[in-house]
């Protein structure tokens, strides 16, 4: 079962932990460069997929949303990986229970 919804960005739904945002980021990846999310390696560089800028600064922004906190749009450039940029999302900063779980009451 997906945890996305169809448009230019995935939606996400359900729990946010480190696992749904590696399945998020991978799904989003696959679509974003037109692959299966089965060839999407979560150790291999953004840039080894050939994501650019402005690409970079848009999964940035979603991200932003999913986590209702302000994130660098650098942050794919400086966590080059799936990997690399979860833990780091994990690390520095308390992840809501749920997408719907804003705790700023609206973002």
């Amino acid at each position: 079962m997906s945890l996305f919804a169809s448009g230019s960005t995935r939606s996400f739904t359900g729990p946010v932990n480190d696992h749904t945002l590696r399945r998020w980021l991978v799904e989003e990846l696959a679509m974003r460069i037109g692959t299966a999310p089965r060839a999407i390696d979560p150790v291999r560089s953004f840039e080894s997929y050939g994501l650019d800028s402005r690409t970079a600064v848009e999964i940035s922004g979603a991200l932003e949303k999913i986590l209702h906190r302000r994130l660098s749009p650098a942050v794919l450039l400086d966590h080059p990986t799936i990997d690399d940029l979860v833990g780091h999302l994990v690390a520095t900063g308390d992840l809501p229970r749920s997408v719907d779980d804003d705790p700023a009451g609206g973002a």
